[in-house]
């Protein structure tokens, strides 16, 4: 039987009772609001999303290379588990309970890493970086970013990222935003971004089938981040394309009807993703294009897999 409620999964993911790894077609029909979105849906995976990068070693030096995790919670990683790179990104959930002693531990292991530098940002479960909480950590060596931006520069190339930890309220936990203020919340973000770091994704997009944030979706088709590096919904852990056309435009049309669509949106839609992809392939068409990455470290049930860092170069 197909299921609309929404709500309903979004409390089974965030309270880990079950494995949600969302990459089968088995699963992905068992979540799907009927078989033409199934079909729908399974079409746009095909097309739009992307393997992880290889971990291999860095041979264009044009490029700076990211290296990405998320929701470690308490998890210190091994050297091993975490490639080389220029700039080490922490896109929040560095805790579970968000203590002090936790944080500190966390920031700790992030400075020991020898990436040139080392950037973070808070999640839902890092209550002690919110409001004076920092000011009994040590960050030293380490760039913090809450609602602001840095420029980066690696071998004469600048990189413009900016960093926000809010995510739709959900239970008692730190940096959430009524889902009714996601608009206002998002409102600030600049165009011309080469990193946005969040740490929930947007809606539709390496979150588990839908359990993204609807106004970030909002936000990121006015500022189109080249790169964009969340986690939270611990599921939705992998990478996506994002390409800026028609195609993009039908499913995220599709995302923002709750996943609703007709044996007719159907067909349209898969017509106008394989046409868009043709053009591509074939140079007909050169959409400007973004990568999505979740890169969640902890998954499977109660999170009892813990995954490596992912690298992207940019």
């Amino acid at each position: 039987m197909f299921s609309t409620r929404q709500s309903d999964g979004l409390d089974a993911i965030l309270q880990r009772q079950v494995s949600t790894d969302n990459s089968s077609l088995s699963q992905r029909y068992a979540q799907s609001s009927s078989f033409a979105f199934f079909i729908l849906s399974t079409i746009y995976h095909l097309l739009r999303h992307v393997p992880l990068p290889s971990t291999a070693p860095l041979t264009d030096h044009t490029k700076i290379r990211l290296v990405c995790v998320s929701d470690t919670h308490n998890n210190i990683l091994p050297f091993s588990d975490v490639p080389q790179g220029d700039i080490l990104v922490h896109a929040g959930d560095l805790t579970h309970s968000g203590s002090t002693e936790e944080l500190q531990k966390t920031l700790n292991w992030l400075r020991s890493l020898p990436h040139q530098y080392k950037v973070f940002i808070a999640g839902n479960h890092d209550t002690g970086l919110a409001g004076d909480g920092c000011s009994a950590l040590d960050m030293s060596g380490l760039i913090y970013l809450c609602d602001e931006g840095v420029d980066i520069s690696v071998r004469g190339r600048n990189l413009g990222i900016y960093g926000s930890p809010w995510t739709p309220k959900h239970g008692n936990f730190a940096f959430q935003y009524p889902r009714d203020a996601g608009q206002a919340q998002w409102a600030k973000l600049v165009s011309e971004l080469d990193v946005l770091i969040t740490h929930g994704p947007p809606k539709g997009h390496v979150d588990h089938s839908g359990y993204g944030c609807n106004a970030l979706l909002n936000a990121i088709w006015q500022v189109k981040p080249k790169v964009m590096i969340c986690g939270h919904i611990h599921a939705g852990h992998g990478m996506e394309v994002m390409e800026w056309d028609e195609g993009q435009r039908f499913w995220e049309k599709v995302v923002r009807a709750r996943n609703i669509v007709g044996w007719w949106g159907m067909v349209v839609g898969t017509w106008k993703l394989v046409y868009t992809w043709l053009g591509t392939l074939m140079g007909r068409e050169q959409p400007d294009t973004s990568y999505i990455l979740n890169c969640a470290i902890v998954g499977g049930t109660r999170d009892d897999i813990v995954r490596p860092a992912v690298v992207l170069d940019v």
